[in-house]
């Protein structure tokens, strides 16, 4: 068994290779039908759950190892604290793959006539949808961002990643069934699910809408440990303004997440109507990220606020834990002690907020980590033309999460067959257009201006509705699971 576990290790450390930015898509084919194939030879639950969990161990081991950075060197969390919380996310993380093979074991041993391998990729795709719920969710690294650039990257717009992930893990099954079984007719499905999806890339789910806009991204590169220093808040304007006055007469300008370090109503006077001013004069708009007061309620919101001739302002939806809220306040306030993050104690917004526009042309707004999650994209669709999603990546450093964070912006992009504006503060910043592919996109960490014409789109995507019963279907399928795995034994 110890050899078991070990190769599974292996197997899931070769995951991440499937990601950005190695993209070396036929590993997240390859690496889980190892997984498969080993569970196969294990006749008890547990050791199926330590498979799964081994696996999971490497994947995520290797795949989301930045947490420890972000946290260590940004979040000035002592050594041992960031290194337990990465390990309790790794741990976590891991747990759900190891849920998978034991539940499907047991619902396989109880009923051998009704239940085989072909039933693992609706666990898959339950599992991963339950990964992205559970407390707010983490779907990072969800199977389906590594077939992107895959022939299966045509079903994206069908059934979303983690459909995507269930079709992913099927070719991994039928490849087991090939070897076990040592029957080529499952050479043909194989196929044939490639043909499928490399043609499902060339269907139009949407059409053109509008006027096509001319956009500007500007990515400051401000270092995180001078953004809320107040003697660099004049700096970090003026890098912003500089590169802005340049970039006239787009027809939006959208700086990053919070570019301007400050209260909007502290800078509403001596910066933002004279911006706006600046904006209404040279025919252009600025979409920019600030922190919004909310005097009711006695807080703040991280948002993105539209200064010109037209003006609108989107407060974030989906906060992130630990770094703009603390989940379970009351037991795990002593945690700010270790993580010093400035602004954790941010306001959630809305979940139905206006849309704002220009020339007609409707955006759907996102920041940051909201891109992550379909759900909260699909909020704004159908009715959103374009998507603009900021963020201040700065927190990730050198490491893999900005690139896999811009590839999960591409997916969100494929799912609804529109374009995206993507604005960083250190890269990558993008435009996307709406089959997921980069038109243009900046080098990381070096002040840049990049601009393009983003023609918006009407219409949906057949995920933009499935998404809406996803939840369901994916609940329907573990209820049924374990009431099969641990219902009592029929009495003869």
């Amino acid at each position: 068994m110890q050899l078991q576990l070990l190769l599974a290790l292996m197997a899931g450390a070769s995951m991440p290779l499937a990601f950005a930015p190695f993209a070396f898509w036929p590993i997240a084919l390859l690496a889980p039908a190892a997984l498969i194939y080993q569970a196969t030879l294990c006749d008890q639950t547990r050791q199926n759950f330590m498979l799964g969990f081994s696996f999971g161990l490497g994947y995520f081991g290797f795949g989301v190892s930045w947490i420890y950075h972000s946290l260590h060197v940004y979040g000035h969390a002592p050594a041992f604290v960031a290194g337990g919380l990465t390990l309790l996310m790794i741990v976590v993380l891991s747990c759900f793959i190891g849920a998978v093979l034991a539940l499907f074991h047991r619902v396989k041993i109880r009923h051998p006539s009704i239940v085989n391998l072909w039933f693992l990729p609706l666990l898959w795709f339950s599992l991963e949808w339950l990964k992205g719920w559970v407390l707010t969710g983490f779907p990072w690294l969800s199977l389906g961002y590594a077939h992107l650039h895959s022939p299966l990257s045509g079903f994206a717009p069908i059934v979303g990643v983690y459909g995507v992930g269930s079709v992913s893990l099927l070719i991994s099954v039928l490849l087991v069934k090939w070897k076990l079984e040592k029957a080529h007719l499952y050479v043909l499905p194989i196929i044939l699910l490639g043909l499928m999806g490399y043609g499902l890339q060339h269907l139009e789910w949407t059409k053109p809408s509008g006027q096509a806009l001319d956009v500007t991204l500007v990515q400051g590169n401000i270092d995180q440990d001078k953004k809320w220093r107040r003697d660099e808040r004049l700096n970090i304007l003026s890098t912003f303004w500089n590169a802005t006055k340049k970039s006239f007469p787009s027809d939006l300008i959208v700086w990053p997440e919070v570019a301007i370090p400050g209260r909007q109503d502290e800078l509403n006077q001596s910066v933002l109507l004279p911006i706006s001013e600046q904006m209404k004069n040279n025919n252009s708009q600025l979409l920019t990220g600030i922190l919004v007061s909310d005097i009711a309620k006695g807080g703040y919101y991280n948002s993105m606020i539209m200064l010109g001739e037209q003006t609108g302002q989107y407060h974030k939806r989906h906060l992130v834990p630990f770094g703009e809220y603390y989940p379970f306040r009351d037991l795990l306030q002593f945690m700010k002690q270790f993580i010093r993050i400035p602004m954790t104690d941010t306001l959630s917004g809305d979940d139905v907020q206006p849309l704002m526009s220009i020339k007609g042309v409707k955006l759907g707004v996102s920041i940051c980590f909201e891109d992550v999650f379909s759900r909260d994209i699909n909020l704004d669709l159908p009715e959103a033309n374009i998507l603009i999603n900021t963020s201040n990546d700065a927190w990730f450093g050198d490491s893999l999460a900005p690139h896999q964070h811009l590839e999960i912006a591409q997916m969100r992009s494929l799912e609804t067959e529109r374009p995206m504006v993507r604005a960083t503060n250190t890269g990558k910043s993008a435009f996307i257009d709406s089959k997921g592919k980069l038109m243009s996109e900046t080098e990381q960490f070096k002040e840049q201006t990049l601009s393009a014409t983003v023609q918006g789109r009407a219409g949906a995507t057949p995920f933009i509705f499935f998404e809406k019963i996803q939840s369901w279907l994916a609940w329907i399928i573990i209820l049924i699971s374990v009431y099969f795995a641990y219902r009592p034994e029929q009495k003869a």
